[in-house]
């Protein structure tokens, strides 16, 4: 019995673990990138559109290089 409660400790810790390591990657910001951003971050540079400047200025996507700032609704 004793073994029962042990192995039911631990798995219920294991769980616990996963479900808040799975929670801390969720924390990535709402929308879509564009995709002019998002080639010029895989080469390690900002994109140097004037309306992708704006947009990062005011913490957004830019939404006329078709990114978007809304999260997808499910």
């Amino acid at each position: 019995m004793k073994f029962v409660k042990i192995l039911t400790a631990v798995a219920f810790a294991v769980a616990l673990t996963a479900s808040l390591a799975v929670a801390a990657d969720k924390k990535a910001p709402p929308g879509k990138v564009a995709g002019c951003c998002a080639k010029a971050a895989k080469d390690g540079k900002a994109c140097d559109h004037a309306c992708c400047v704006e947009a990062a200025k005011g913490n957004k996507n830019c939404e006329k290089c078709k990114g978007t700032n809304e999260e997808k609704k499910k």
